[in-house]
């Protein structure tokens, strides 16, 4: 009796599930995206990822995920890619997907997603349909297409003049270091070319951090994390007198998490140069290293 009873209320919650899912797939379809064009695409992404989890897998739970993402995006609202610590990813597959999530967020600040909304949207919608077969991690010809295509996608965006352009500004650089890599005084002289041939009348270089540690803490990492760039910008050239230097700590970050959480994206050191004409024609060419 017990276990007709037991199956008969998991039969009812997964009718139930499916109903719902019914219902907010059926509704992304029957909405016309609005917003940009990325948003557009990303919509467009969504419905077919959550038709296929809905009618091909029966995965309706995440076909719901999806299509609520799909709504989203569909009525002009910002949608970014999945959070991995969201998932339960194997442990061995966790730092590929974290490394494509940082080169996805670093192509996105370039705003390239403007002017390559349908690569975009699918990079996006690719990487979260790599998260969710990781997550189930039996389907391996599922997860090859997944990842293929997410890395297609990169490739082509990392391509295209606004990330070329783009490349010096975004370094992000490990967790807990004020430590400028070797590799990143590519960087430094990028930036060091584009200030001698823009011409500039001063420098500012802040430090910030991401919110994991205390204020206390991030406030010292960040100051030091400006320091180091502005002398490896010194003894490349640039006047020390025209270099001036602030730290935020993790009071400004450009990505909103939690309290405690590491972001890649608030990990940085962000450079200001500013041409002699800014104060009367209000240009100037911000720079960003992460850290």
């Amino acid at each position: 009796m017990w276990r007709k009873t037991g199956f008969a209320i998991a039969a009812c919650i997964a009718l139930s599930m499916l109903a719902a899912c019914a219902d907010d797939l059926a509704t992304l379809k029957n909405t016309a995206p609005e917003g940009s064009a990325f948003n557009r695409n990303l919509a467009d992404e969504y419905r077919r990822f959550a038709t296929f989890e809905a009618d091909q897998m029966f995965d309706w739970p995440d076909a719901k995920h999806f299509a609520l993402k799909g709504l989203a995006a569909a009525q002009g609202n910002p949608v970014g890619p999945e959070n991995p610590t969201d998932w339960n990813i194997p442990s061995a597959v966790l730092p590929d997907i974290n490394e494509a999530r940082r080169r996805l967020a670093a192509i996105f600040e370039t705003g390239v997603r403007s002017g390559e909304p349908e690569t975009s949207a699918r990079a996006q919608a690719r990487f979260d349909c790599w998260v969710e077969q990781q997550e189930e991690n039996w389907q391996t010809d599922h997860i090859a297409v997944c990842r293929t295509g997410l890395m297609a996608a990169l490739e082509k965006l990392e391509d295209t003049p606004e990330v070329q352009t783009a490349r010096f500004t975004l370094v992000l650089f490990p967790f807990d270091s004020a430590k400028i890599k070797q590799p990143e005084y590519e960087t430094l002289a990028a930036l060091i070319g584009r200030a001698q041939g823009l011409g500039f009348a001063d420098v500012s270089v802040t430090g910030h951090t991401d919110r994991a540690g205390s204020d206390a803490y991030n406030m010292d990492l960040s100051l030091r994390r400006a320091q180091a760039v502005r002398e490896a910008l010194i003894r490349r050239g640039l006047p020390a007198t025209l270099i001036g230097l602030a730290a935020k700590g993790e009071t400004e970050p450009r990505v909103t998490t939690a309290d405690g959480v590491r972001e890649a994206l608030n990990r940085r050191v962000e450079i200001l140069l500013a041409k002699p004409e800014a104060a009367a024609t209000t240009e100037a060419s911000q720079i960003a290293v992460l850290w």
